[in-house]
């Protein structure tokens, strides 16, 4: 590729998609270790409460790893300890090889932030004793005073402080909730433990964000810039510019322009592209999915304007609460606003909006109403019903076994089950 020196914002977001997994159905394999190898090639899949339908990182892999089930996952985790949990930009699941790549991150947390450390004492004790345990597992007993060692917040915030400081880990989740054990009893004995420089963890840094995005501007690869800077603090301050020009002197990465936007790739990037898109089945993605969690990414990219309401007071929201983008093909075309209603197994789809300059296709068609019953099966959801529409003529193209709920019937604010952590 080293004769190309621009793409169009057609080949770009293709290579994006292709490394993110979303252009062949099942790149990245199936079951357990199409899941790792999901993780490892996307680097992070973030982890979050809301669980409107799936909560994130269950959905991120089940738009990638056809059937999908959670245990896949769980595996990983508890069995095989293949990933783990720490921050990226967020919360996130992590491939444990990397694990060497965040001690900066912990050791710098370790400095800075304030504990309570007779608390935190008592609880590495009682777990090096005891085993594993959870935050609920340092609640008061009935009849005992929350104050000292059994009120559950300064409890639950040493143990936080202990997991972001590397000293515990997290060895498996029971039901949502985080199981805490001692980082020596969790992490494999094979893992490097060597702390990076920082001109090291700058290159893995940018040569892993390339790796998951196929294409990027220095800002689209310090994405998680903000993190770092949180965690380990002034005396870790990364040069990504710097590290950058290296790496393309060194010819691992090669400068390209995307509509005049200074990029880079990988050598001979493009040739491993797909000659032909699929676009048999529209995908419903999270929120929170690794492909549009960078919102100007996605703006420049895809031209598709999208921002999670969820945070927006009601009377400014525009598109919903929970609304999930719509991608076919190499194309953004919509939104969905929705909720699995878990005890009556029912998908409700309360906005289904496909953008105006897309025609509403026989083929695009077929591929919504496939992808949507898809997800709803994936759901274990039974029912599909349908509120709004966005074009008016959509809504007599959708099936007739969809039943058609009136607006007044929709509760436009979160239920209780929506953000149980």
């Amino acid at each position: 590729m080293s004769s190309i020196d621009s793409l169009t914002k057609i080949e770009a977001r293709r290579l994006f998609l292709q490394r993110q997994g979303l252009l062949p159905q099942a790149s990245f394999g199936r079951g357990p270790a199409g899941v790792q190898q999901a993780i490892e090639q996307l680097g992070y899949v973030q982890i979050d409460t809301i669980s409107v339908v799936d909560r994130a990182h269950h959905h991120a892999l089940q738009a990638r790893v056809p059937h999908y089930q959670p245990a896949m996952l769980d595996k990983l985790q508890s069995r095989d300890r293949t990933i783990f949990e720490y921050w990226s930009h967020a919360a996130a699941y992590l491939p444990i090889k990397h694990y060497r790549y965040y001690l900066p991150l912990m050791q710098g947390y370790a400095r800075h932030r304030k504990y309570d450390k007779v608390m935190a004492k008592h609880i590495l004790a009682r777990i090096r004793a005891d085993g594993p345990l959870q935050a609920r597992d340092f609640e008061a007993p009935a009849g005992k005073q929350t104050s000292g060692w059994w009120d559950w917040k300064p409890a639950k915030h040493a143990l936080e402080h202990l997991f972001l400081s590397g000293e515990l880990m997290i060895s498996e989740r029971r039901g949502f909730q985080k199981v805490y054990d001692l980082t020596e009893r969790v992490l494999p004995s094979d893992i490097d433990t060597r702390t990076p420089d920082v001109a090291r963890w700058t290159r893995f840094h940018l040569l892993n964000a390339v790796q998951a995005l196929g294409v990027g501007s220095l800002r689209d690869l310090t994405y998680a810039r903000s993190a770092v800077r949180r965690f380990a603090g002034a005396e870790f301050t990364p040069n990504y510019a710097e590290g950058l020009q290296s790496l393309l002197e060194a010819g691992e990465l090669v400068q390209v322009n995307v509509d005049d936007l200074s990029c880079v790739t990988t050598p001979g990037a493009l040739l491993a592209l797909p000659k032909r898109i699929s676009r048999s089945r529209v995908r419903l993605l999270s929120p929170f999915d690794n492909l549009v969690i960078n919102r100007k990414r996605t703006l420049f990219l895809f031209g598709f304007d999208y921002q999670l309401e969820c945070y927006v007071p009601e009377p400014k929201r525009r598109f919903g609460y929970f609304c999930l983008p719509l991608l076919w093909g190499d194309a953004l075309i919509g939104r969905l606003d929705c909720k699995v209603v878990r005890k009556t197994h029912c998908l409700q789809l309360r906005h289904l909006q496909i953008e105006p300059h897309i025609a509403l296709t026989e083929t695009l068609m077929v591929a919504l109403i496939q992808g949507i019953e898809d997800f709803a099966a994936a759901q274990a959801s039974q029912t599909i019903t349908i509120t709004r529409v966005s074009p008016q003529e959509l809504q007599q193209r959708l099936p007739g076994h969809w039943q058609r709920v009136p607006v007044t019937r929709v509760d436009a604010t979160p239920d209780a089950t929506d953000t149980a952590d």
